[in-house]
């Protein structure tokens, strides 16, 4: 199997969705339902998650986050897709950050969504090593237990709190606790901002536990023309529990002039 596995949908433009942690692309359904008759989308699964395969031979390092940006940049070529605008969320925003860093030229438009680009600090490194350890030693479901509070508003129902704990729980302990460990080793993206001159949308939430709305305001300011969009009353995945405002964004980001 491959270590990155698309899913594709739709004609037009090319879209590229990158998904949360511990999720898969099933967390995109509100977006593919109404950008499948948009544009040409692929939502991908990577690192383990969802349908794709990756299991890595040595610890996560600073450079593994790049090296699963090299494995998209091969399957953009399989699709013999040169240029393409990507949407990542959460980690997906790490991800995203990380394609820039080694493929600028492949982007034409960013989408950072409820993420940050600076490194993880302290407090947040010893917190990814614990769960990486309670991953492997309690199993996928203990982690979807620690995340779903901080993945969701107060304000979400449950058909959305149960479709965002199965996903979660469906990840692989060695996949859940390898991505931990890649995200807390990952590089600090905060010098690469001020050099992106695509069209960029940073997407930010009031209630978003994990990203504040000032930290989103603030990766917005430091981007060349950037725009920001703070939802308001809505957690971390702001595309699940306010799709409309979500969609309405990319789709007026997708059509900005490059």
């Amino acid at each position: 199997m491959q270590p990155v596995i698309a899913h594709e949908y739709g004609e037009g433009a090319p879209l590229l969705l990158l998904h949360a942690f511990p999720l898969n692309h099933h967390m995109w359904q509100p977006q593919l339902a109404v950008f499948g008759h948009r544009y040409h989308v692929l939502a991908v699964d990577y690192a383990g998650f969802g349908s794709s395969y990756w299991a890595p031979t040595t610890p996560a390092d600073v450079t593994h986050i790049d090296d699963l940006a090299r494995h998209i940049i091969t399957m953009l070529d399989e699709y013999r897709i040169e240029s393409i605008a990507v949407a990542g969320l959460s980690m997906g925003g790490y991800l995203a950050l990380a394609l820039w860093r080694i493929a600028p030229d492949r982007i034409n438009r960013l989408a950072l969504c409820n993420t940050r680009a600076a490194a993880d600090d302290h407090a947040t490194k010893a917190a990814r090593g614990r769960n990486a350890a309670i991953a492997l030693e309690q199993g996928p479901e203990a982690i979807a237990d620690i995340m779903l509070p901080r993945l969701l508003s107060e304000y979400t129902g449950n058909g959305i709190k149960r479709l965002v704990r199965d996903m979660a729980a469906s990840a692989p302990p060695r996949t859940i606790a390898n991505a931990l460990l890649m995200m807390r080793e990952r590089p600090d993206a905060t010098p690469l901002l001020p050099h992106i001159t695509v069209p960029t949308l940073v997407i930010g939430a009031t209630h978003d536990p994990i990203i504040s709305a000032d930290e989103s305001r603030a990766m917005a300011e430091l981007i060349p023309n950037a725009h920001a969009l703070i939802i308001d009353d809505v957690g971390h995945l702001s595309n699940l529990e306010r799709p409309d405002l979500f969609n309405a964004a990319i789709i007026n980001w997708m059509q900005r002039d490059i």
